[in-house]
């Protein structure tokens, strides 16, 4: 007969520790009793050393003995029970899984002396192989803020803070109170093969899970939350120079980023790894910011990264790419989302479009990076902003494909109004763009609605299966709106009723433009340019 103990610790492993019954448990509280038998297959009952379950009592001094001398018999499973602990910082070594189980809360002390002096996190791990944290527990950050007025100017917001001022909105914001801790949920620095699955994190102060300069990560299951209106920095899950990842079937609703890659600069002199290797896939998602988003610390590559098969609803962006410091984004394939989208407050990032893609330098000491190699397909989102892509005077971004595209326009659900065309592409180079259909809102609309598609400074771009029009049935805007583009096809595209002028061409450097088997009859004119000079510079069938 197999040996009870080990049927046990493989239970746990594989996630079926809801299947354990009371006889069962029985038998791991008998065997994590004896503190003396240090054996990989033991299973260490935290409150075996100490942790009473109640949340009064600082359990953190327990816990840590409890992992400690899981850590000495050569590793195994740290063993929660139901019960409430408020604990500090929590080191796992080598080998070790903490398991919460189902009804188990840590809560975060409020007591700075509760922390290991430069690990700012409940949860930490630096160095360690093997590791794990799983089962239906919860850990609970009892994030803290204050409503006060805007202290500071954010660059990367500016032009929308001068709107809402603008526009009357009230320029207060929340900021993380100072009686917070300071604190990350999770830090993992440096280790290998690191799983967290099935256990949920909500309320962090900071960025809930950060892994750096990690390789084969495993995110599976998790459920994390924190406030959509005050939770500033309150990022889901931060994977900072870390290869070798796939985060899946989780459930993730964020004031901040939900998912975001970046490769973070560790001190002059310091070699930054790039972020590789990385699927996301399988996952529900809302952000006050951006659910899917690489950047903005972006000092080493980004190479072969998906985000796939992902439902994103009541967010303020859909995804973004956005390089700041030299890095080269290359190799992303973002396929098969739905997006609906609302803006939120003015202090958040995001306009509640699609996409935002941006290349630029933080200062004028940074160096330019590149976006290339970029694939964006079959995608239905619900938006009421501007999606852009825009590349950087000195280097377009280069070789963008958006296939399949459904972009329904819905009015702006705020006051500081943004929103121009449905999407814009400028300083881009080899774009294809192929099924795309833009529908705006019939039952409200907005005044300042542009062109469905606008490209400018654009060169070697296709666009084929495009269907639409004018933001503004009775306005003369073009459907598509060109301005300084070369090399660019248009063709087997439909003007949808309601069009004004299917395509406009402006700008000096406009030329070799080619129109070529569009459906028009629905558009009141077909063609119209800036000059009579550009004529030459159009070839239409």
């Amino acid at each position: 007969m197999a040996n009870t103990k080990s049927i046990n610790r493989r239970a746990l492993l594989q996630g079926g520790a809801a299947m354990l019954g009371a006889g069962m448990l029985g038998s791991f509280t008998t065997a994590a009793s004896s503190s003396t038998e240090k054996t990989p297959d033991q299973l260490f009952n935290v409150k075996k050393f100490g942790a009473s379950g109640d949340r009064d009592q600082r359990a953190t001094l327990y816990i840590r003995q409890a992992i400690e001398a899981c850590a000495a018999a050569g590793g195994g499973i740290v063993y929660v029970p139901p019960g409430e602990y408020t604990v500090g910082t929590l080191q796992l070594r080598d080998n070790i899984t903490l398991y919460m189980e189902a009804g188990a809360t840590f809560f975060l002390s409020q007591l700075p002396e509760d922390f290991i002096r430069g690990a700012r996190s409940m949860i930490f791990a630096e160095n360690a192989n093997n590791i794990s944290v799983k089962g239906k527990g919860t850990f609970d950050g009892l994030a803290q803020y204050v409503y006060e007025e805007m202290k500071d100017i954010d660059r990367d917001i500016s032009r929308e803070i001068e709107i809402a001022k603008n526009a009357g909105v009230d320029m207060r914001r929340y900021y993380r109170s100072s009686s917070s801790m300071n604190t990350y949920m999770v830090i993992i620095n440096d280790c290998t093969n690191v799983l967290l699955e099935d256990i949920s994190i909500i309320n962090s102060p900071l960025w809930t899970i950060r892994f750096t300069t990690c390789d084969r990560i495993f995110v599976r299951g998790v459920y994390i939350y924190s406030d959509l209106e005050k939770g500033v920095n309150a990022d889901g899950i931060d994977i900072c120079s870390s290869s070798n990842v796939v985060i899946s079937d989780s459930v993730i609703i964020t004031g901040d980023d939900c998912i975001v890659l970046k490769t973070r600069s560790l001190g002059e002199g310091v070699k930054v790894n790039p972020v590789e290797n990385v699927v996301v896939t399988n996952c529900i998602l809302t952000s006050s910011s951006t659910p899917l988003m690489i950047g903005t610390e972006t000092f080493a590559d980004f190479r072969h990264i998906i985000f796939s098969n992902c439902t994103i609803r009541d967010s303020n962006k859909g995804f973004g790419i956005n390089v700041q410091d030299g890095a080269t984004v290359s190799d992303v394939i973002i396929t098969n989302l739905t997006i609906e989208e609302n803006r939120r407050h003015w202090n958040w990032w995001g306009s509640a479009e699609m996409c935002k893609f941006i290349l630029l330098k933080r200062n004028e000491l940074s160096r330019l990076g590149k976006i290339q190699n970029v694939v964006v397909n079959n995608i239905v989102v619900h938006a009421r902003g501007t999606s852009t892509i825009t590349g950087h005077p000195d280097q377009p971004i280069e070789n963008i494909r958006m296939t399949n595209l459904q972009i329904f326009m819905d009015p702006e659900n705020t006051i500081d109004k943004r929103t121009g065309h449905a999407i814009k592409f400028e300083n881009v180079k080899e774009l294809r763009v192929r099924d795309l259909s833009v529908k705006w809102s019939e039952d409200r609309i907005e005044k300042a609605w542009q062109s469905a598609l606008a490209l400018e400074n654009v060169m070697d771009a296709e666009i084929r299966y495009f269907s639409g029009r004018q933001g503004l049935k009775s306005s003369d805007i073009p459907a598509i709106r060109l301005t300084d583009v070369s090399e660019v096809l248009i063709s087997e595209s439909r003007a949808t009723e309601g069009c004004g002028t299917f395509v406009h061409v402006q700008g000096d450097s406009s030329n070799e433009i080619i129109l070529k088997g569009n459906y028009t009859k629905k558009a009141r004119k077909k063609l119209s340019f800036e000059n009579d000079r550009l004529k030459s510079s159009v070839t239409s069938d």
